[in-house]
């Protein structure tokens, strides 16, 4: 497709709110004379989208394909999203940014109810919101004080009916849409079950809380709120230190309890809760075994403005009900990663503390704050309401058209800077991760409960790699080194051992060379420095951090080979000799350490797209894409296997010749010869079947 006219820009719309405000905005982008496009991953995203879209169709792992060739299709400028922590705008979000392309995303506002948040890259972890008290100030002079008036109201009878909409369109749409994998943690008709059973036990208790909410209120001053956010969240979800809600109810009562204080503890449940954990039964019987019956309460509902106004302080993961306790002067705790989270805003102290001295906010600061985050990141209006969706149509199709406020971009990595934050449970090393397969495996392990340590010889590159993985919640060292210094490879991973014990080590550095038009033999240098790379630098990964993984009793080391392991290509001897000299280590490693409880895998894949496939000039059968290669490898890993060989209907073939005497099998091979166009890049990254694995083409800047 051409590019869009001068001036005008190419937008991509993805999964947005259950209503027609994405369809409505890009009507509006299409009357300033702009392009707009969609990608529907369910029947729901089609019932209130119909502009021109596409339709994907596929697997999870064949996702990250098919939007990189929308973004190129569409000459894309500017992708908008709602969500930006759903898996599929995860993959999304990183393609575009490969290309240059703006990211926006959209979310429920940080000023409640009456906003919404278009904003740049990202948000929470992510925003670019300064945090500097003088850098908020200075910016604040640029904006007019926000209005804070509440003009519209959804119903929740608008929101259960669209919501139900949505999610049946998904269900009913299935066999349109066999593959789609939803982002919530219930099914819908689960959620559906427990806000109806919600709602009756609320129906019958009513009366009780209201008894309770009373007296509290009458008591100022007396008691201390913690309100609980929806277990479906990604607030709470990508952007707080806990893995479950239920942790964070026992670490804030643990501390009430040690504080020694005299108020009570509120503990308030969402009041759009599905009522599928029994938050009131969780939060009680902890409290019990800490000795605090009596002294903790649950109430359900939400909270009210009277009850906020007249606590001593509140205690948040990260909910927008702390920035509305700002602005009632209430003092305010944030355990995970929050916008308004600001020295001078809420309590920088540890919770222990908060229970004994709450600090109110600066009024300047937070007034200040205020016209910043309203200025740059909030549109008056809503998703439902018919008013405040137009409303907010208007302001968020003008933002678009004429560009969101610009705003420095803010390097935090998502959820490394807890304080207080254990270490992640699990300490992985990847080799050659910045291209190919090692960036995909590095995607597919990144998380909030893992540490990773990314090496690879491509500063860039790896950066790159490096930020993917923090966004997915991972905290992340990148370590640009080559695997044949051995020295350096050494100190860099006994140093990130020390500090993360490894559980898992992928030694995915390779590289190939490849005989030139006229099959001339490799050059020494080149099969010499494959050798070097693809076998010395993997044993290298191993033997330094093998013995800390015998100490400790506990490990998981994958080598990566290559199926020409097992048929070594007559346009690459040196690579297969290589591959098959892995293999062959791999397996008598295993041998050695079976009885340290540390586990040895060797995986040998086909053809996965690369750059090298790319310069096979010959069959490539069953030939896929690095995030499919990335998620068969994983599952080989988690249930142990020895060899990982892939796709199952090639490697039983390769297995099949082996059997066969060298002629005939060499007659097979050479039937099916190939030319490998020489490899005249510096040094490529982990190779991948018979070719090469992990060198993909450079992405579009």
């Amino acid at each position: 497709m051409s590019k869009p006219p001068r001036g005008a820009r190419s937008f991509l719309f993805l999964q947005g709110p259950a209503s027609d405000f994405f369809d409505q905005v890009g009507r509006a982008l299409l009357a300033r004379g702009h392009r707009v496009h969609r990608v529907n991953l369910h029947l729901g995203d089609r019932l209130f989208w119909h502009l021109p879209a596409t339709n994907f169709r596929g697997r999870r792992t064949d996702w990250r394909h098919c939007v990189a060739g929308v973004l190129d299709r569409h000459c894309v400028t500017d992708l908008v999203l709602m969500g930006p922590d759903r898996p599929y705008h995860v993959v999304a979000a990183e393609e575009a940014r490969a290309r240059g392309i703006a990211v926006i995303c959209t979310d429920l506002g940080y000023l409640r109810p009456d906003w919404i948040t278009p904003e740049q890259d990202g948000v929470t972890s992510w925003s670019r919101l300064p945090h500097d008290s003088r850098a908020i100030a200075e910016l604040a002079a640029c904006f007019p004080p926000p209005d804070m008036a509440l003009r519209f109201r959804t119903p929740f009878a608008l929101l259960a009916v669209t919501d139900l909409a949505y999610n049946l369109g998904e269900l009913v749409g299935r066999p349109l849409y066999p593959h789609y994998r939803r982002h919530a943690i219930f099914h819908p008709l689960a959620e559906y079950a427990g806000w109806i059973s919600a709602l009756v036990r609320r129906a019958a208790t009513r009366g009780r809380t209201e008894r309770e909410r009373a007296r509290l209120e009458g008591g100022r001053g007396a008691y201390f709120l913690f309100p609980l956010q929806l277990a479906t969240d990604f607030q709470l979800r990508a952007h707080a230190p806990y893995p479950d809600q239920r942790e964070a109810i026992r670490d804030v009562l643990a501390s009430f309890a040690a504080s020694g204080t005299a108020h009570s503890l509120v503990i308030v449940v969402h009041p759009l809760d599905n009522g599928l954990i029994a938050w009131r039964r969780v939060a009680l019987r902890h409290a019990a075994e800490l000795g605090l019956a009596g002294r903790v309460v649950v109430l359900e509902g939400g909270i009210t403005g009277g009850l906020l106004r007249r606590a001593s302080g509140v205690v948040t993961i990260n909910s927008t009900v702390g920035l509305t306790a700002l602005q009632e002067q209430v003092p305010v705790k944030v355990l995970g990663n929050a916008v308004f989270d600001i020295p001078g805003l809420t309590c920088q102290a540890a919770l222990d503390a908060f229970w004994h001295v709450p600090q109110r906010s600066d009024p300047d600061l937070l007034r200040n704050f205020l016209r910043v985050v309203a200025g740059t990141t909030q549109v008056k209006g809503g998703y439902f309401q018919r008013g405040a969706k137009a409303a907010a149509i208007a302001e968020a199709a003008r933002r678009l058209d004429e560009g969101l406020p610009t705003l420095p971009p803010r390097h935090q990595p998502a959820r490394a800077a807890y304080p207080g934050r254990e270490p992640a449970r699990r300490g992985i090393v990847i080799t050659g991760a910045s291209r190919g397969i090692g960036l995909a495996l590095a995607r597919v392990y990144a998380g909030p409960d893992v540490a990773m340590c990314l090496l690879g010889r491509d500063r860039a590159r790896l950066e790159t790699a490096a930020e993917d993985c923090r966004r997915r919640g991972a905290i992340v060292e990148a370590v640009c080194v080559d695997v044949r210094d051995e020295p350096a490879l050494r100190r860099a991973l006994a140093d990130f051992d020390a500090r993360v014990p490894v559980h898992l080590v992928i030694a995915n550095a390779g590289v190939s060379g490849g005989l030139g038009p006229d099959r001339s033999a490799e050059p020494a240098d080149s099969a010499r420095r494959i050798i070097e790379v693809n076998l010395l630098g993997a044993m290298a990964t191993v033997d330094a951090l093998v013995e800390p993984m015998r100490a400790r009793g506990r490990g998981h080391i994958v080598l990566v080979s290559s199926i020409s392991a097992m048929a070594p290509t007559a346009d690459l001897p040196a690579y297969s000799a290589s591959k098959a000299g892995l293999l062959a280590y791999g397996h008598s490693l295993r041998r050695w350490l079976r009885r340290t409880g540390v586990r040895v895998s060797v995986v040998c894949p086909g053809f996965v797209e690369s750059a090298m496939s790319a310069r096979h000039k010959g069959p490539r059968p069953m030939l896929m894409t690095a995030d499919r290669a990335a998620a068969v490898i994983r599952r080989g890993i988690d249930a142990g296997r020895r060899v990982i060989a892939f796709p199952w209907l090639l490697a039983l073939g390769v297995r099949a010749l082996s059997l066969l005497p060298y002629g005939i099998a060499d007659r097979i091979l050479d039937g099916h010869a190939a030319t490998i166009e020489p490899d005249d890049e510096n040094g490529g990254i982990a190779a991948t079947g018979p070719a090469r694995e992990t060198v993909a083409p450079a992405p579009r800047a």
